[in-house]
């Protein structure tokens, strides 16, 4: 699956205006799902791996990651 392709499918939503690229919430995903994009924006690519913490939004400085949903199977 490439970049773009795994972007289309991912839990989390990732503002690339606000993001500065500073790869703190590559750095502090407990799972080790987000990687850097082309556009140096993260984005996920594990997104089965992902365990909806929330870690990545919290320790966002610019507040550039949200989580826009969980999987009707965590519900």
């Amino acid at each position: 699956m490439s970049c773009k392709e795994s972007k289309q499918y991912q839990w989390l939503d990732f503002n690339g205006e606000k993001c500065s690229s500073c790869g703190l919430c590559i750095n502090y995903c407990p799972r080790d799902v987000l990687r850097k994009g082309d556009d140096d924006v993260p984005f996920m690519k594990y997104r089965d791996d992902c365990w909806y913490c929330d870690i990545c939004s919290f320790v966002c400085p610019n507040k550039a990651i949200t989580l826009k949903e969980v999987p009707y199977l965590i519900k």
